[in-house]
């Protein structure tokens, strides 16, 4: 990974540690003891997974790609 790339990374994992059960909070959540809630993790994806990136009509001629395959990083 490219080292413009290890702020979000960190990000990301504290994004993470934070929606994920402890044994301090007798299982719950960081997240869910300072809100009362338990937090979705429904739209989590998998960090350095391939990804498809749209371009729009304006952007692009005839031929070209619809769409280029990029690697999801947040």
């Amino acid at each position: 990974m490219p080292h413009y790339l290890w702020g979000e990374a960190v990000a990301t994992a504290a994004y993470l540690i934070n929606r994920s059960p402890t044994k301090k909070l007798q299982d719950k959540t960081p997240e869910e003891a300072w809100c009362g809630v338990k937090p979705s993790v429904q739209h989590l994806k998998i960090l350095g997974s391939l990804c498809f990136l749209h371009v729009p009509d304006q952007l692009r001629r005839k031929l070209d790609d619809k769409s280029y395959v990029m690697i999801m990083v947040g």
